[in-house]
């Protein structure tokens, strides 16, 4: 939609900058409409929780849940439920936890291990069914984050983009 200008025409010598003035309504048109896609995917889940944000994988009764996008030292939870298992073991890699602190691991009462670059937690399991295992970590630097843990031998790829 084209909207015209009427110019007219006096005795005034003013440079009145008609075209300058166009250009400047169509940037102002465009930046509200990038306002609003940021407000947008704000409130979908870029800067925080929300549908863009949270990821959720299941694989072979193995599910996890986790945030992608996060803030710098603001404690996130990576969620499991496995099901079917007597024991679970968990191998996540230095290269990954190199960038975050672990705060805590529930449940409590399980093993740890350094093995071929890996930090393994292993879980007993004493009454069959689900179970829930929440790792808590605290993001030690910004910028993009990848790392493929191993849960009794399946991988799941894990990324994250750590904001400032």
């Amino acid at each position: 939609m084209r909207t015209n200008v009427e110019r007219i025409k006096h005795s005034l010598e003013l440079e009145e900058k008609l075209d300058h003035q166009l250009k400047g309504w169509r940037v102002q048109k465009m930046c509200r409409v990038g306002i609003g896609i940021i407000i947008l995917l704000t409130a979908l889940g870029l800067f925080g929780n929300g549908l863009l944000s949270s990821k959720k994988i299941k694989k072979n009764g193995i599910s996890l849940q986790y945030e992608k996008f996060l803030r710098y030292e603001k404690e996130m939870d990576i969620s499991w439920t496995v099901t079917g298992q007597e024991e679970i073991q968990f191998l996540i890699p230095m290269q990954y936890l190199d960038r975050f602190k672990i705060e805590k691991v529930v449940p409590e009462g399980y093993e740890t291990a350094l093995t071929n670059g890996y930090v393994s937690y292993t879980f007993k399991v004493t009454k069959a069914g689900e179970t829930f295992v929440h790792f808590f970590l605290n993001p030690k630097k910004t910028g993009n984050i990848a790392g493929e843990w191993l849960i009794n031998k399946q991988d799941f790829q894990l990324k994250h983009f750590i904001y400032p």
